[in-house]
């Protein structure tokens, strides 16, 4: 199971983000860029179970988007596994993650 919530430039993330909710979320654009009242769209992921290499994919489209509109992504309460990914891929120091 898997949850999206978003409150202006405040997004929460709930469940396991693995190939199949990435492509869901990557077929919709889940995160309204428009909405947003600041330059900074804040990710919360600590309330996600499980990550795989998809889950990168997904951050770093959002990343993609974010700039593209003239906004910042932060990425909050990083998991351990997702921070090791992240590492093994040369991803640590591109992505926003803390």
């Amino acid at each position: 199971m898997f949850k999206f919530e978003q409150n202006k430039n405040q997004v929460r993330l709930f469940g396991q983000l693995n190939f199949e909710t990435v492509a869901q979320l990557l077929n919709k654009q889940e995160i309204d860029f428009d909405g947003v009242e600041n330059t900074e769209i804040e990710v919360d992921l600590s309330e996600i179970s499980r990550f795989n290499s998809a889950s990168l994919v997904l951050l770093i489209e959002w990343m993609k988007m974010a700039d593209q509109k003239g906004l910042q992504i932060k990425y909050h309460s990083a998991p351990e596994q997702l921070m090791k990914i992240a590492q093994a891929y040369g991803l640590q120091h591109k992505l926003p993650l803390t």
